[in-house]
C-alpha cells in the first residue's frame, strides 16, 4: 500500500504528482493511462473508465456505444465524489462538462479518500484536454479533405468548361465521376427540354438509371442505396449505388450514377455521405458545363437552319417572278408574304403566242425548306412540260407524274392555272383542290370558279377536267391561297371568302386591289402571327 500523504495541499498534490506524473505522460492509450494512474494513487485494486461519447457512455476497452448497462451509471447522478456499493465513484468533468466517470473498487477505506477531488479534477482535465485534440485534429482533418475536394472540383470545372461537344463532355463527366467515387460502375443520362431522352451513356456494364419515370423522382440530394437495387436502376448486377441529378435553375438535365464503390481487398463498399456530397457538387459543375455545350449545340443548329434558310429564301426569290409580264389587252397583279423566310405559295406567267397568257397559283401543303423544295420542282416540271402539252389538263397530269416520280417530299398542293385567250374571250382552267378563284364580271357580279380535280401529288393516275368560260372586257380574275382566306384574328375567326369576295367586288384595279386585300388582311390580324403564306394573283380584260 501506498505510504499516507503529507499533510499540506501542496504537499499533497506534489507527491501525488510524482506517484502518476510518469503514467500519464506515457505512449499506452489515454483511458489505460488513466486506471493505472488512478490505482498506483489510491491503492485500489481495480479501476474501470467510463468515457462520454455522443450521449452514450461507452466502457474502458469497449468499442461500441451502448455496450454498458443501464445501470452500471448511478442514476440521478450524485455531485462530486461519492461511494456507492463498496465502490468510489469520481466524476471527471471539465469547466462545467461531465466528460467520464472513474470507478474504484475495493478502496483503501470506507470513505472517499481526501485526494480524490483532485484526481477527479486532473483526470477530468486529461479528459477534456485528450477530447478537444482529436477534435481539432477531426477538424483539421476535415478542412484538409474540403481543401482537397475543392481542389479537385475546381480542376474539374476548368477541363469540364473548355469541352463544347456534348458527347465528348458526357463521357469526361461519366469517367470522372467514377474515378472521384472509386466506382466500378457508371451511367449517365441526359433529357431535352421536353424530358426525351437526349443522350446514354454507361461505364462497366449497361447504363444503372432507368429511361422511365421513376429516374425523375430523385430528391434534390440523390439517393444512396448500399442494400440493393430499385426500380430506378436496370443493372441487376450491381449491388451498391450513389445517384445525383444534373440540374440548372429551373430544369433537370439528367441523373448521373455510381455503382459498387471498390476497396484494394477487391471488396464492395458503402457509399457514403461524403461520397454523395462530392458526387452532388461534381453534378453542379458537369450541370453547367453540359448545358453550355448544349447551348453551343443549338446556336449551331440554328444557325445552320438560318443559312439554309436564306438559301433556300434566295432559290426562291429567283423562281418566283420578280416583274410582271406585259401582254395587250390584259391588266396583271400579283403579290406574295411567305410566313417564314421561305414558303410554300408559288405563283408564276407564261406569255404565249398569239397574244395569250398561262398563269398559275400553287399552294404546298406545309411550310419552311421542305415546302420550298417542292415548289422548286413544281417550277421545274411547269417549265418542263408547258410547250409540250396539249392542253390545260394535260399539262396538269404531266406535272403530276413528274411530282410522283422525282419529288423528293411525300407532299401534296393545290393548283390553279388558268389560261386566258384574249381574241377568243375565253378563260381555260383546271382547279386542282384549290380554293374557289372569284371572277368578278363587268356586267357586275362575282362568279366562284371551283376546283375540277384533287390536289397534285396525292394519288396515281388522278385526272382533272379543263373548263372553259367567258372573260370579256372589263372581267376581272382574282386567285387567292388559303393564307388570305383563313387568316385569323386574336379571337380565331378567319377573315373568310365572303370578306374577299366583298373586297373582289368594290370595283377596283388589279394594283389598288392587291394593296387593299392585303391591308385588309393584315389589319384584321392585328398582332396575331401570320401562320401561312400570303398569295394574291390578278388577271383582269381591258
Amino acid at each position: 500500500m501506498n505510504p499516507p500523504f503529507p499533510a499540506t495541499s501542496a504537499e499533497r498534490l506534489e507527491e501525488l504528482w510524482k506517484r502518476i506524473g510518469g503514467i500519464l505522460e506515457g505512449e499506452s492509450p489515454l483511458p489505460s493511462r488513466i486506471a493505472e494512474a488512478a490505482i498506483l494513487a489510491t491503492g485500489a485494486r481495480e479501476a474501470t473508465l467510463y468515457l462520454r461519447e455522443r450521449d452514450a457512455w461507452v466502457r474502458t476497452g469497449e468499442k461500441l456505444p451502448g455496450a454498458v448497462e443501464t445501470d452500471e451509471i448511478p442514476e440521478p447522478m450524485p455531485a462530486g465524489v461519492f461511494l456507492k456499493e463498496g465502490c468510489l465513484w469520481l466524476p471527471l468533468a471539465s469547466e462545467g462538462e461531465l466528460h467520464g466517470l472513474l470507478r474504484l473498487s475495493e478502496a483503501p477505506s470506507g470513505e472517499p479518500s481526501e485526494h480524490a477531488p483532485l484526481l477527479a479534477f486532473l483526470f477530468g482535465s486529461l479528459v477534456a484536454a485528450h477530447r478537444l485534440a482529436r477534435q481539432v485534429r477531426e477538424a483539421e482533418f476535415e478542412l484538409k479533405a474540403r481543401l482537397l475536394e475543392l481542389e479537385s472540383l475546381y480542376d474539374l470545372g476548368l477541363s469540364l468548361g473548355g469541352q463544347l461537344d456534348l458527347s465528348a463532355l458526357a463521357d469526361e463527366v461519366l469517367f470522372r465521376s467514377i474515378s472521384l467515387t472509386d466506382a466500378g460502375k457508371g451511367g449517365l443520362v441526359l433529357f431535352d427540354d421536353a424530358d426525351h431522352l437526349l443522350l446514354e451513356r454507361s461505364v462497366g456494364g449497361e447504363i444503372l438509371v432507368s429511361r422511365d419515370c421513376v429516374s425523375w423522382m430523385l430528391p434534390e440530394g440523390g439517393l444512396i442505396n448500399n442494400e440493393s437495387t430499385t426500380d430506378a436502376m436496370r443493372d441487376g448486377s450491381c449491388s451498391k449505388f450513389l445517384a445525383v441529378p444534373i440540374s440548372v435553375p429551373g430544369r433537370r438535365l439528367g441523373i448521373l450514377a455510381v455503382a459498387d464503390k471498390e476497396s484494394r481487398d477487391g471488396r464492395v463498399l458503402d457509399f457514403t455521405p461524403t461520397d454523395a456530397r462530392l458526387l452532388s457538387r461534381f453534378a453542379n459543375q458537369a450541370a453547367a458545363a453540359i448545358e453550355t455545350a448544349r447551348l453551343h449545340k443549338e446556336a449551331i443548329e440554328k444557325e445552320r437552319i438560318e443559312r439554309e434558310l436564306e438559301l433556300a429564301a434566295a432559290i426562291q426569290r429567283q423562281i418566283l417572278p420578280r416583274d410582271l409580264p406585259r401582254v395587250e389587252g390584259l391588266e396583271l397583279a400579283a403579290r406574295n408574304r411567305p410566313t417564314r423566310q421561305v414558303g410554300g405559295d408559288y405563283f408564276d406567267w407564261f406569255p404565249l403566242s398569239g397574244g395569250r397568257l398561262a398563269f398559275l397559283a400553287a399552294d404546298v401543303s406545309g411550310k419552311g425548306v421542305p415546302a420550298a423544295l417542292l415548289v422548286s420542282t413544281v417550277h421545274a416540271a411547269v417549265h418542263l412540260q408547258i410547250d409540250d402539252a396539249k392542253t390545260v389538263a394535260d399539262l396538269i397530269a404531266r406535272i403530276d407524274r413528274h411530282l410522283q416520280r422525282y419529288a423528293a417530299t411525300r407532299k401534296f398542293l393545290t393548283v390553279f392555272f388558268g389560261l386566258v385567250e384574249p381574241d377568243a374571250g375565253v378563260l381555260r382552267y383546271v382547279s386542282a383542290g384549290h380554293n374557289p378563284a372569284l371572277l368578278r364580271r363587268a356586267a357586275g357580279g362575282i362568279e366562284q370558279l371551283k376546283a375540277t380535280g384533287v390536289p397534285l401529288g396525292m394519288f396515281p393516275n388522278a385526272s382533272w377536267k379543263e373548263e372553259v368560260v367567258a372573260f370579256e372586257r372589263g372581267d376581272l380574275l382574282c386567285v387567292y391561297t388559303d393564307g388570305v382566306s383563313e387568316a385569323l384574328d386574336a379571337a380565331d375567326e378567319e377573315f373568310g371568302l365572303e370578306r374577299l369576295t366583298a373586297l373582289v367586288a368594290a370595283g377596283t384595279g388589279p394594283e389598288e386591289l392587291t394593296a387593299t386585300v392585303f391591308d385588309a388582311v393584315e389589319a384584321f390580324a392585328a398582332d396575331v402571327p401570320q401562320y401561312d403564306d400570303q398569295t394574291l394573283l390578278i388577271v383582269r380584260r381591258t
